[in-house]
């Protein structure tokens, strides 16, 4: 079975609350087994049973602090990279919130977040995946981020509809209030947080079409490269980051996976495929994905494959579908689509 594992950059959380308490984070993260090291790398992944470890270790070593509450403030956005960039990129905090469980996977390989949409109101709940502590502490911490990113973008003052933990509170239960409001409750059979759809379907001030179109094919690989983690996907993940400026070469992405040509191309002969193939799946993939977007020209699509000109990338595109860019889209955008 694939080991689970969480985004290491989301841990710069840890170090930054630690260092504000006057402590070295590395004798704390390296007690738990975590390379410290691996929280600087833009992908680096820790398994979730490390991670479990540290959090129940935290919650030891300060007992009468509400860590979830206390970390949460030490959250910043780029912490979950692209991901978190693009959320807040989104039209509305709506939309937000549908991209961060969608692409859920690059932060957590659990999964455990969905929502539930009606006409007043928007719940997001979570699936406990950890042990009790590290659990109710991982809740308080994303409810908390997810909150403050909502009231920021938004411009969110009024109290949420409910917010449910599954576990008895850690700290003065009036901390909880303060930050989510009256209505919290504890030892839920579900974790949860329901927010008035109303608040959520309103445009928000950080909202960036050019954001979305560049940030949303990377999304879509990188969720790909997580679940599969096998070479082909690595592979596609390295061309994607390489565009629009610059299209990875052979040699280029078998040096990215520190291996000689050779063996690079005897391991993807292995996984039933070559480099061309990979590089001709990756552009057509992000192709298609901008296409679908009616505000971005064919011209623009064509520059975020990796295209100069125009002639060319409807050369290729034709190529790899059977169809012209243009013949594509109005497929795409027809209304019985």
């Amino acid at each position: 079975m694939t080991e689970q594992t969480i985004l290491a950059s989301d841990l710069r959380v840890i170090t930054r609350y630690l260092t504000s308490a006057g402590m070295d984070p590395a004798p704390v993260l390296t007690a738990a087994g975590i390379d410290s090291s691996a929280l600087s790398e833009p992908r680096g992944r820790i398994s979730v049973h490390q991670v479990e470890a540290l959090l129940t270790q935290l919650a030891a070593q300060f007992p009468d602090r509400n860590l979830g509450l206390a970390l949460a403030s030490h959250h910043h956005m780029t912490d979950t990279h692209v991901l978190g960039l693009t959320a807040i990129a989104s039209a509305t905090g709506l939309d937000a919130l549908r991209r961060l469980v969608r692409y859920q996977a690059l932060v957590s390989t659990q999964e455990p977040f969905t929502i539930t949409e009606d006409a007043e109101t928007v719940t997001l709940s979570k699936t406990a995946v950890h042990s009790d502590t590290a659990e109710h502490l991982v809740q308080v911490f994303v409810f908390a981020v997810i909150l403050t990113a909502i009231r920021n973008i938004a411009g969110f003052t009024g109290d949420l509809t409910g917010t449910a933990f599954t576990g008895a509170p850690q700290g003065p239960e009036a901390d909880y209030r303060q930050h989510f409001g009256p209505r919290v409750s504890f030892s839920s059979d579900d974790a949860s947080m329901t927010i008035p759809r109303a608040v959520l379907e309103q445009p928000v001030s950080t909202g960036n079409v050019d954001i979305l179109t560049a940030n949303e094919p990377l999304l879509a690989s990188l969720v790909r490269a997580v679940r599969e983690n096998n070479l082909p996907a690595k592979i596609k993940l390295a061309i994607l980051d390489s565009l629009p400026d610059h299209t990875l070469t052979e040699e280029e992405a078998a040096a990215s996976q520190n291996m000689s040509l050779r063996t690079f191309q005897r391991r993807l002969e292995d996984e039933g495929t070559r480099f061309r193939a990979l590089l001709d799946q990756t552009r057509t993939e992000r192709a298609e994905s901008l296409l679908g977007d009616p505000a971005c020209s064919l011209s623009e699509v064509g520059y975020h494959c990796g295209f100069s000109e125009q002639a060319s990338f409807s050369r290729a595109f034709k190529r790899w579908t059977g169809k012209t860019p243009s013949d594509y889209r109005k497929t795409l955008l027809a209304p019985d689509h």
